[in-house]
This record gives C-alpha cells, sequence and structure tokens, in this order.
C-alpha cells in the first residue's frame, strides 16, 4: 500500500513547478515537460528493475525482497525531498524516479507472486485481492499529500496589486520591480492564486516554500517505516505445497505451482509480443490519465465549471481514480477467474468509445455555460468514464499474472511477468510524455491564437513587451494564457478545456491496438516447448 502512493504524481506536479513561485510559475521554475516524465521515469524502473530483479525475488524470498523495497523507497522520497528543497531536478529524478521505480518493482511483485503460489487455483482472487493494496495506497495519498504540503506551506511575499507597482520586463521575459531591478516578481492572476488561497497580485520570487520538500521527507518516513515492518510477516508456502482438495488434471500443465517454462523460452513464443502489446496499448491512456490526473481536472472542468470543480474537489478526483483503481484490481481479478482472462481483457475495449467522447463531453459543457444553462452532467460523465478507465487500468495487471501463469505456467511467472512489465514502462513513456507534448503544443497554438487577437497597446502595457518578444515572454512564463484571458475581448472562449483532446484520441487509439493484439493471442503449446527445450540441454 506504502508504494501505491507512487501513482500520485500528479498531486506533485503543481508543487514542482512553483517551488520557486510558489503562487504561480517562475521564469526559474521547471516547466510541465520536465516534470511530468518523472513518472514515466519510474515506470521504466519498475519495467526494467522487474526484469533484471524478477529471478533474485524468487531466490531471496519475499521478507529480504520486501525490506530492500522498502528501504529503497524511503531513500527515494528523501531524495526527492532534497531535490524539491534545493530546485534540483536530477535529484527529483534519481529520487522519485529512479529509486522509487525499482522499489515499486520489489514491492510490487513480491507479494503478487506469493500469493499465487499460496492460492494456485484462485490466480486471479490472489493477485486481485494483494494488488488492490496497491490502488488503496493511491487513494488515500492524496489527502495526505495535501495535509503534508499545507503544512510545511510558506505563501511568498506578497508585494502589492499589479496596477498599483511598476515592473520592467527584462531582455529574457522575466519581470522586476522598477525601483529594485534585483528583486524578481510573478504576476499572479486570480486564478493561479485561488489555486492556494493567495489574493491576486504581485509575489516576490524564491521568498515562500511550496511545502513539497516537507511532504516528501515526512511520507518517507511513513512508507518506509510501513513497508518495513510489514515485510516482515511475509512467507511463501513449502516447495510443491498445493491447496487442501486441490488437483491439477493431467492435462493442464499450467495449472500446478512446479511446472513452467523458463522465461528465455517464455520470451521467444509468438504470443509474447502479442501479450507485451496488449499491456502496452491498454495501459497508455490509463498512465497518460494518472500521471496528471489533478491537473487534467483542474484544466479542463475548471475552466468550463469554476463553481464546483475546485482545488478540493481535483483531490477528491485524485482519491477517486486510486480507489477506481484498487477496485478495478479485485474486481477484474476475481472477475478473470470466470470470465477468463483474455475475455477480461476483451472488455476493457469498451473504454475506446470512453476515451474518444471526452472533447464532445467538453464541448456541451461549455456550450451549455455559454447560454446560460451550466450544467454538471458532462462532468459527472468524465468523472464516470474515469472512474471505468482507471479500474480496467487496475484490472490489466492485477489480470496480468494469472494470464502468465495460464500461458507458461507459474514456476518461473515472476521472472516472466517482469519482462512483460517492460510493456508498463513503455507505456509509462508514451502516455505521460505524449500528453506532456500534446499538451504543450495545444497551449502554445492557444496562446499565439489569443495574442493575435489582443490590441498590441494593451498586450504592451500588460507584459511590458511587444508581440514580436512572446517567445522570451513564454520561456519565462510571463505570457500565460491565464493572463491572455484577463485582457481578452469579452465573449472570447477560454481554450485550456480543449488542450487534452489529442490527448484522449490517442488513448483512444492505442487500446485499439490492444484489443487486436488480445483477440490474435493463443496459448502456447507448453507440452511441446517444454520437451524441446529438454531435448536441447541434454
Amino acid at each position: 500500500m506504502s508504494v501505491g502512493s507512487i501513482y500520485c504524481w500528479s498531486m506533485w506536479t503543481p508543487k514542482m513547478t512553483t517551488l520557486t513561485g510558489v503562487v504561480a510559475s517562475s521564469p526559474n521554475d521547471f516547466t510541465l515537460s520536465e516534470v511530468v516524465p518523472v513518472f514515466s521515469c519510474a515506470a521504466v524502473g519498475l519495467g526494467m528493475g522487474s526484469a533484471a530483479l524478477g529471478t533474485w525475488v524468487d531466490k531471496v524470498g519475499p521478507v529480504k525482497a520486501g525490506t530492500t523495497g522498502s528501504l529503497i523507497w524511503f531513500a527515494g522520497l528523501m531524495t526527492a525531498a532534497a531535490g524539491a528543497h534545493l530546485q534540483s531536478l536530477p535529484l527529483i529524478y534519481a529520487g522519485y524516479g529512479g529509486l522509487g521505480g525499482i522499489a515499486w518493482g520489489l514491492l510490487y511483485m513480491t507479494p503478487v507472486s506469493t500469493t499465487m503460489k499460496w492460492f494456485p487455483d484462485r490466480r486471479g482472487l490472489a493477485t486481485g485481492i494483494t494488488l488492490s493494496a496497491f490502488g488503496a495506497g493511491a487513494a488515500i495519498a492524496p489527502p495526505m499529500i495535501d495535509y503534508f504540503t499545507n503544512m510545511f506551506f510558506e505563501a511568498p511575499d506578497y508585494l502589492g496589486a499589479a496596477a498599483d507597482l511598476a515592473l520592467m520586463t527584462l531582455d529574457d521575459g522575466s519581470q522586476v520591480l522598477a525601483a529594485d531591478p534585483d528583486t524578481q516578481v510573478i504576476v499572479a492572476t486570480a486564478t493561479d492564486a485561488a489555486k492556494v488561497g493567495l489574493d491576486e497580485g504581485v509575489y516576490a520570487v524564491g521568498t515562500g516554500d511550496s511545502g513539497a520538500a516537507g511532504a516528501f521527507a515526512s511520507l518517507a518516513c511513513l512508507y518506509g517505516g510501513v513497508g518495513l515492518v510489514s515485510s516482515q510477516f511475509m512467507r511463501a508456502p513449502p516447495d510443491g505445497w498445493m491447496p487442501e482438495g486441490y488437483k491439477v488434471a493431467e492435462d493442464n500443465l499450467t495449472g500446478g505451482t512446479d511446472i513452467g517454462l523458463p522465461v528465455d523460452v517464455a520470451v521467444k513464443t509468438p504470443q509474447f509480443p502479442l501479450l507485451w502489446l496488449t499491456v502496452f496499448g491498454n495501459a497508455v491512456g490509463g498512465l497518460a490519465l494518472i500521471s496528471s490526473s489533478k491537473m487534467v481536472m483542474v484544466d479542463i472542468w475548471g475552466a468550463a465549471l469554476p463553481s464546483v470543480v475546485t482545488a478540493s474537489f481535483a483531490t477528491g478526483y485524485v482519491a477517486t481514480l486510486g480507489s477506481a483503481n484498487a477496485f478495478g484490481r479485485l474486481s477484474w481479478a476475481v472477475g478473470s477467474d470466470f470470465l477468463g482472462r483474455k475475455n477480461s481483457y476483451s472488455v476493457m475495449a469498451l473504454g475506446i468509445p470512453v476515451m474518444g467522447s471526452v472533447p464532445y463531453l467538453i464541448s456541451t459543457a461549455i456550450e451549455s455555460g455559454a447560454a446560460g444553462q451550466e450544467s454538471i452532467v458532462p462532468l459527472g460523465v468524465f468523472v464516470g468514464g474515469s472512474v471505468f478507465a482507471i479500474a480496467n487500468y487496475g484490472g490489466i495487471f492485477s489480470i496480468l499474472p494469472a494470464y502468465i501463469a495460464d500461458l507458461y505456467g507459474s514456476k518461473y511467472s515472476s521472472s516472466i511477468h517482469g519482462a512483460a512489465l517492460t510493456a508498463w514502462s513503455a507505456s509509462a513513456i508514451a502516455g505521460p510524455m505524449g500528453l506532456a507534448f500534446l499538451r504543450s503544443k495545444a497551449e502554445r497554438e492557444a496562446i499565439d491564437d489569443l495574442a493575435q487577437n489582443i490590441d498590441p497597446a494593451v498586450f504592451e502595457s500588460t507584459f511590458g513587451a511587444t508581440f514580436d518578444n512572446r517567445e522570451s515572454l513564454i520561456e519565462s512564463k510571463t505570457l500565460t494564457i491565464n493572463k491572455l484571458m484577463e485582457i481578452a475581448a469579452e465573449g472570447t472562449n477560454d481554450p485550456t478545456p480543449h488542450l487534452y483532446d489529442q490527448t484522449f484520441m490517442m488513448a483512444a487509439g492505442f487500446l485499439g491496438v490492444a484489443a487486436v493484439s488480445n483477440q490474435l493471442l493463443k496459448p502456447p503449446n507448453v507440452k511441446k516447448l517444454l520437451e524441446t527445450t529438454s531435448k536441447n540441454q541434454k
């Protein structure tokens, strides 16, 4: 449960992009494109670590593997805390991304492989119960992160209203006080300030604390301690152990606990690439949403329904997705024991129209608001679709270990599972980084469109530079959609809700790839492969 909180990177993203500005991004702060891939880095650590350490986990047992994973998770969060305090992006990547990913892999594989060995007759149920704890960790983490970041939060120095101060825009696009050029400032809009409970106006850069460093350190101690204690209670069954009354059919070579294809044989079968693509395609959309869920909710629905979607609502949304993750891991795992693994993955293809319909829902909400008939129905449908999508995402990974055991046997399932998780690592790059790229592209296009329709004199008066200097203004985060909307003509539509349209269409496309791959997947002839392997070894 402790490492399940790694799914809540979206709760950290706003803090990571405002470490020095605090109330809004300053020129010295990291960009969204720089911090979103931290989650992708953790995913790569999970995949690569699982592939490399799968055999080691089988060898040393659950106590040593769980203890090692817990200590690494503690070290990772403490390193991230140092990175946030020092504003060092490499340390944040090394801590949350690198060490966090390795810990994730160890604390993921260890309980899964152990419980499957205890319950060979109910593999789906065993993995579902175990992995639902990861989702539960993601469900309880958002309010905890909010609590600790608020505890350590310090507001930056407020210098006054923008209209009352003389500001100077430098060549790099940053702004300073005209009376004191050494004091770098940011101008926080009402939208920016509301996110942290402050007033709009001018704030001194580098004078507050986002609370991220203290929160990371606090959670490191909490999660590290819980994981360390819990690991001491895990035990694997004796070799050859079987539940009372459970008998494996003679023709079912993959139903027991001591039979299976070695990983080097399994990955060379035609079924493995299809399984890999099935996992990859199904996971891309879920990971894109999970990695940036708070930002997605605030950007899309905070602009479309500002009276409903507050900061606390967004936090609740992230927690709801964590609960959906947990529910999906358990319900899909149990259901797959009856539906079958392949059929269960087939049902997940229903996520294609769910993802593809999001742009339409957004347009409907905006049109209703413009007509003076604000409706929360599109928001409700979006939240429901998100819950379905993330429940499916959770199901992908609770079904996967049992799917692997059904296809290849459970003897070497940890090693094969580790190899299959490289698909998840790839999806964790394609999903979050794809979202960051497509969002940044859409944001830049939106800024250009808005700026071109602003009166040049008003633009120069507001930003202290002409439209031709917009490149430096954008790079320094002085020119934003929020600031342009404050000086745009009445009736101008805020483009923010549509920044993710292409991302959701991308997710729908990858779900289609997964659906086709799953349909092409047929069980391998394990008996023949074992005989061939045995002959080759003689």
